[in-house]
């Protein structure tokens, strides 16, 4: 099992950061072919995207959070509001890529490498998942262990 290490500043102004989480990579054929396009063209988009994948999975890591002093339970209720705030931004990128899709299928056609419709699609999957799986993620069920600052 995979660990995510992530860093919330003390108060006043707390921020989430995320330090360390697996590199992105995927099962189906065609979003890896995206994700090869991608790291060829645009290779910076790649961690943005490894971000969206551990938003999709967080379940399956061990979450180790440097609080400066927090305890569990105030970590559970600001990693709570943090979820619920990407939930709400993934579900607005969700919608707006799948109006933009079908616009980008048409220069998919075009020779060349196709980084519209690829990252688009990428994107949008990506962006998907993690809206799914944030929609159905309890904090109470996470695997999260207070780490020293």
């Amino acid at each position: 099992m995979d660990k995510v290490t992530i860093e919330i500043s003390p108060a006043p102004g707390r921020m989430l950061r995320l330090l360390d989480y697996p590199e992105l990579s995927s099962n189906h054929k065609l979003v890896n072919k995206g994700i090869a396009v991608l790291r060829q063209y645009t290779p910076g988009v790649l961690r943005y995207l490894s971000l969206q994948r551990l938003l999709g999975h967080l379940p399956e890591y061990i979450i180790e959070v440097r609080a400066g002093g927090m305890s569990e339970i105030d970590v559970r209720e600001y990693m709570g509001a943090w979820m619920k705030r990407k939930r709400l931004r993934r579900l607005f990128y969700v919608i707006l890529e799948m109006l933009l899709l079908p616009f980008t299928a048409f220069v998919a056609v075009l020779p060349g490498p196709n980084v519209v419709f690829y990252g688009l699609f990428v994107l949008f999957y990506f962006h998907f998942k993690a809206f799914l799986s944030l929609s159905r993620i309890k904090v109470g069920e996470l695997n999260i262990s207070l780490g020293r600052d």
